[in-house]
């Protein structure tokens, strides 16, 4: 399955292209998004993978049919740094969506999770300078932190239990995340038995890899099965070297529950100053 789906890479449409970038051809991405616009009110939440795997330049593996014979590098970019690049692209295209000044809760997860704060772009290089990518990768950790931070802004709309913790009732606003990640991540059968239970979360999911890893098809499988039994999940994969344009579009449909039309995304990038790839 994992082979199919790496067969199945395509070169990215035109329009995202840079001048002086060449991309790895990434997996066609899945246009079903997960149909929020029920839900206006609640809180988006950046949930961000920071392990030791995201501070490595992923290796390639060298493959003999099934068998794994060696890995080499071939100049791809850190997690952190595809991460970083995404993340300000996200914040700045949301804040102008949505007129939010303050910017987004960021929360770090490893071997434990840490709340790192608003991050916006007037503080972005700061904030993003603070957060240490160290430890195993622990998905629930984070997520049960950003649970925490959702009730802690809306504790009107549930009930603490001393033994239990929070309880979302039924006027619970919605908790958004984005989370970040990538094939080292443990803990994504745990989010799955989490999610069948949880309707006022909606999760849009970004997995990166290295170019033509087994592992990383492995997973995207994994969770292409998830998003089509939870309708409150929803994901983009990209491996390789990554364009963030392509990647913050995909995301963005999905985060905001509808398909975010190009002439839109334009929009909202015109308003912040250019990046660079």
């Amino acid at each position: 399955m994992a082979r199919l789906r790496l067969a199945s890479t395509d070169e990215i449409p035109p329009a995202y292209y840079s001048d002086d970038e060449a991309y790895s051809s990434q997996a066609i991405p899945i246009t079903r998004v997960v149909d929020s616009q029920e839900h206006r009110t609640g809180s988006t939440i950046i949930l961000l993978d920071a392990s030791t795997s995201m501070d490595m330049i992923p290796p390639r593996p060298n493959y003999d049919g099934y068998l794994i014979t060696g890995h080499f590098r071939y100049g791809q970019r850190k997690g952190k740094d595809i991460s970083k690049g995404i993340v300000r692209r996200f914040v700045d295209a949301m804040s102008h969506h949505d007129n939010n000044t303050d910017g987004y809760q960021l929360v770090s997860f490893s071997t434990e999770a840490e709340y790192v704060g608003f991050i916006n772009r007037h503080n972005f290089e700061w904030t993003w300078g603070s957060i240490e990518f160290v430890g195993t990768s622990r998905l629930m950790t984070g997520f049960q932190k950003a649970k925490d931070l959702h009730f802690q802004q809306y504790p009107e709309s549930a009930t603490y239990h001393p033994i239990y913790g929070w309880q979302a009732g039924p006027k619970t606003p919605m908790l958004r995340l984005l989370l970040i990640i990538n094939g080292e991540t443990n803990g994504i059968p745990e989010l799955e038995l989490e999610l069948l239970d949880l309707p006022w979360v909606r999760i849009t999911i970004f997995l990166m890899g290295a170019n033509g890893c087994m592992r990383h098809h492995q997973l995207a499988n994994e969770l292409q099965r998830m998003s089509f039994f939870l309708s409150n999940l929803s994901f983009v994969d990209a491996q390789g070297n990554i364009p963030e344009r392509f990647v913050t579009h995909e995301l963005l449909k999905r985060h905001l529950g509808y398909n975010l039309s190009m002439a839109e995304f334009e929009a909202l990038e015109k308003l912040p100053p250019p990046y660079a790839e």
